[in-house]
């Protein structure tokens, strides 16, 4: 596996690639002391998303003041580097649970909140089969129909599956899927988007039997083991949204991930 810069899944190259090939206007900009820049064209604006990353030392203020960014979804810049480089905020960041991949599964049991490991250490006890498979758009057919049935009945949006299909295609060893079974019977699922040295969950299904079984503690744990056992160090399980999505976060919370705010939109007004 190729390790480098630890990019959210926006500022990955490989995803950057999929979005151009699918005629998106993106380009990607250099920075001092940043990794390359993700940047696509929107609105009629230049927009950074979860970016940039920093990765060395410099004057950020002087790069972001002469980068031809207008609008941008910070990811760790902070505001008082954005304001002084021209920087107006106009959304309140967004909050996003990160599970270090680091430490031995021991420490990640360790990270655990109490009433999620219990939940967990059920999943252990049912007759649940834990498959782990390259994504295949005809084997896993039905994990995308049911993403979009469930997708309709907790009115949500997710990634567009056009694109993911497209990301999978360009980059097959990089979509993985892990399968909970009783028997034959698929029960559920997990997609993850590798980019190393993070991977990123993108889709998550249980049906009935999958939540009688708990089988989503069973799922993440056991991606999260293979993962780390590949060298990734990071698995980042998405927004967290307590008011929209409560059961959700309190899952990923529990799973013992770092909930951490991103740095909200910004945009450039020209006169500062």
């Amino acid at each position: 596996m190729e390790i480098s810069a630890a990019l959210p899944l926006q500022q990955d190259p490989r995803f950057g690639a999929t979005l151009a090939r699918l005629g998106a206007a993106v380009d990607t900009l250099d920075l001092p002391g940043a990794a390359p820049v993700l940047r696509l064209r929107r609105f009629g604006l230049n927009f950074v998303s979860r970016g940039p990353i920093w990765i060395g030392e410099g004057d950020r203020v002087a790069a972001l003041r002469t980068a031809p960014i207008w609008l941008l979804n910070d990811d760790c810049t902070g505001a008082t580097t954005l304001r002084r480089a021209g920087f107006r905020q106009i959304m309140t960041p967004a909050h996003v649970a990160e599970l270090s991949l680091t430490g031995t599964p021991t420490d990640r049991l360790a990270a655990m909140h109490g009433k999620w490991r219990n939940i967990w250490r059920k999943a252990q006890k049912a007759p649940l089969r834990i498959e782990q498979a390259q994504f295949d758009p005809v084997k896993h057919r039905w994990l995308l129909s049911e993403d979009l049935a469930q997708q309709q009945v907790k009115q949500f949006r997710a990634l567009p599956q056009a694109l993911l299909l497209a990301h999978a295609a360009q980059n097959p060893r990089d979509v993985i899927v892990l399968t909970a079974h009783i028997r034959r019977d698929p029960i559920a699922a997990m997609l993850f988007i590798l980019h190393a040295p993070v991977a990123t969950y993108h889709i998550g299904w249980a049906g009935p039997a999958g939540r009688t079984h708990t089988a989503h503690y069973a799922l993440l744990t056991a991606a999260a083991d293979h993962l780390a056992g590949r060298g990734f160090t990071r698995l980042d399980l998405g927004m967290v949204d307590t008011e929209n999505a409560p059961g959700l976060a309190r899952f990923k919370i529990g799973s013992g991930a770092v909930i951490r705010p991103l740095g909200g939109t910004w945009l450039r007004l020209p006169l500062l």
